[in-house]
Parts: C-alpha cells; sequence; structure tokens
C-alpha cells in the first residue's frame, strides 16, 4: 500500500513532498501517506475511478480489505494534496 501510494504521489499528484508516518496505537499499526500534490478531483469515486480505468487506488482499497485494514483515502486534515490513511488490527 505505501509503495502504490508513492507511486501516486510521483505519477499522478505533481508533488513536491510526501510525508510517510507509521506507527502502533491500541493494537493497530496506523500508516499515513500525504503528498502536497493536487488532489483527487471533486467528486471522485470508486464507481468513477473503476469506469475510467484508474485500478491502482481500487487496488489499494482491495488489497487492506483483504488484511482486514480500514482505509481512508482524500485530503484528511490537510488543506492540499492527497492522504491515504491504513488502520489495521494487530492480532494478539
Amino acid at each position: 500500500l505505501t509503495a502504490e501510494a508513492l507511486d501516486n504521489a510521483h505519477r499522478h499528484a505533481n508533488a513536491t513532498r510526501v510525508v510517510v508516518t507509521a506507527g502502533v496505537q491500541d493494537g493497530r499499526l496506523r500508516l499515513s501517506v500525504h503528498d502536497d500534490g493536487k488532489g483527487l478531483p471533486a467528486g471522485v469515486t470508486l464507481q468513477t475511478l473503476r469506469a475510467e480505468g484508474h485500478f491502482g487506488l481500487l487496488g489499494m482499497v482491495e488489497r487492506a480489505a483483504s488484511a482486514g485494514a480500514h482505509i481512508r483515502i482524500g485530503r484528511g486534515a490537510h488543506a492540499s494534496g492527497t492522504e491515504i490513511g491504513v488502520d489495521l488490527p494487530l492480532p494478539g
């Protein structure tokens, strides 16, 4: 997921900076990849991405779901760019 998010920031976002954070909190792995690029178009949905043949984000959603993780894709708390947030419950 991290590699795909970094690749998207490079290929699509025209980003000049990407920040990756990861940590464990409350028995969950929390990962965030935020770029300062142009962000996603307004109103974009997974259905829109599928119809237009953009499968990178769709693949990220599917991989997160198969691992039992929750994924958020959007601006997050940032004024610009895109943030991919992943929250994965850890065993035990």
